[in-house]
This record gives structure tokens, sequence and C-alpha cells, in this order.
């Protein structure tokens, strides 16, 4: 049975309806309040194949601006891999894995995206590799600052949380930037009440506190203290060692291990891959 490819999803209602039918019935995802508060931009473009103007099976686009120690760089993230139960079995997401990549290989620095364990022998039939991502642990000795929670309902904070972003993480090694789109689809739903706010330093961070370990997704500023102080008033008392989920330009006083998940990324061959030589990771807010 044909199948219409539809590159235009976002600005054709049906279309953009079906495919958040889609997304909600495969990976239980809502992307309605994103795209009504203004956050789906450009820089997410859905492969879409419809039947009868019903989405059966979709490959996202998401580009992806990071700077590697201060280089830009351009990558390409592939995501929202998914095929309607019903239309499984007909090599559906390799149709659309081939033509995102004929489209996108040749105007990119890097491209790559994160699989699941039931789908690992897949990508490589592409040319994807397998690649190890690590993480770094800080130790932390809480100290009083005037991090404030920031309310993602009120559009005051939500301004400040992307003023701050604008200026990137100054302590991040790769830093994603230029993308408050994808920014806004953590931090207005999953982490929605982690969003803290220092005057004092004029930076935002986005942190999680489980038990003695503070969880340090990513954190926005000028960068006018050290990467130790500023976790250090982020977290609660009690606190005993930060897990950053983004790699720091400085690692002296860190601890460095493999990072574990329920995602393996895999680049395409024969594009950039920094992960050959560095112990770098992806930051988790730049996850697609």
């Amino acid at each position: 049975m044909p199948y219409t490819l539809e590159k235009q999803v976002r600005d054709r209602a049906p279309l953009r309806r079906s495919f958040f039918a889609l997304a909600e019935e495969v990976f239980g995802l809502s992307f309605e309040s994103w795209y009504e508060n203004g956050y789906w931009t450009g820089n997410y473009l859905p492969y879409a194949l419809a039947d009868g103007g019903k989405v059966v099976a979709n490959a996202s686009v998401n580009r992806m601006d990071f700077t590697w120690r201060g280089t830009p760089r351009r990558y390409i993230q592939i995501g929202t891999v998914m095929t309607a139960p019903a239309y499984r079995g007909q090599g559906l997401s390799r149709r659309l894995i081939e033509e995102i990549l004929a489209d996108w290989e040749g105007a990119c620095d890097g491209l790559y995206l994160f699989a699941n364990d039931t789908v690992l022998d897949f990508y490589p039939k592409f040319g994807f590799e397998k690649a190890a991502e690590y993480q770094y642990t800080l130790p932390v000795s809480p100290a009083a600052g005037d991090f404030r929670r920031l309310d993602m309902g009120r559009e005051e904070d939500r301004r400040t949380l992307l003023r701050c972003y604008r200026k990137s993480n100054p302590f991040s090694a790769l830093a994603f930037c230029q993308n408050e789109g994808l920014l806004m689809f953590y931090c207005g739903a999953f982490l929605k009440d982690s969003v803290y706010y220092s005057p004092e330093l004029d930076m935002a961070g986005i942190a999680e506190q489980e038990g003695d370990t503070l969880l340090c997704h990513d954190l926005f500023g000028e960068g006018a203290c050290s990467l130790a102080r500023a976790v250090s008033r982020l977290a609660a008392p009690g606190t005993t060692r930060a897990v950053l989920h983004f790699t720091p330009k400085e690692t002296a006083g860190c601890l460095c291990a493999p990072l574990e998940g329920e995602d393996t990324l895999f680049i395409l061959r024969g594009k950039e891959n920094l992960f050959r030589a560095e112990k770098a990771m992806f930051p988790s807010l730049s996850h697609a």
C-alpha cells in the first residue's frame, strides 16, 4: 500500500493532530501544550508517512547547535521514531531513516540518535555505530545561597529562564544552544518543578534532589563563579555529591564513569564523532 511522505506537519492541523495522537499512543507523550505555547520551532522537523491523511509512522529531525570547547558545531539528532502497531513490519522506519540521511548527511557536522534495547541491531544497517558516553560526579559541600524555584506557569519566570539559557552553560565543554523549544519541552513539563534561579549569580539551574545526591541537569548564565560554587548553592543541606548531566570543561576533582541508562548512543559512521577520543556525554536536556 502506498503512503504519503509528509515533511510539513506542524502547520497543517489535521496532520499535526494525527502526529500528536501517534506520539501519545506509542510513547505516552503529549506535544499539545508544547505546541500551543509556541515552543515548536523550526529545529524540530517530523518526517511522517501518512495513510489517507493519518500519520502512521514518523522519524523526526532535530537540528542541534552545540559548542564543543568554544567551537560551534551543527549536529542532526534523529528522534521520535515510531510506527502505529497496525502498520509495523512494513519497513516504514527504514524508508524514513533513508530519507533523512539523503536530506541531511551532507548538511551537518555529525548525525546521531539514541536507541533503546529493542532496536540495537536496526541502526547499524544504516551505518550507525555505538558510542560510549561518560558522566562526571562532583563532590559537594552545600552553602547558603539565593536560588529560588521558578514557576514555569508564569511568563516572567519563563523569560528569566530563557534569558539565562541564551548565555549558555559556561561550565560545559559540550553546550547546546539556540534551541529554546527543546529546553521548554523539558522545563515546561517533566522538569517544571526543578527550575531555579539565583539573582546573586544571575544563573538558572535545572536540578533534582535525590537523597544526598543533586542531579544537575544544566546551568545557564555568565559564569561569574566556579562550577563548585554554583552547585554548592543549588544543593540542599546534607548533599554530598552532584551528578552532572553535562560534560564539565574542568574535570579536576571529578569522578568519571561510563554512563549507564536505558538508551544507547549511535553516531553515523563517516561523520564527526568526538566520543572516540573524549570522555563526554550529550547534555541530558538535549535528548530529543
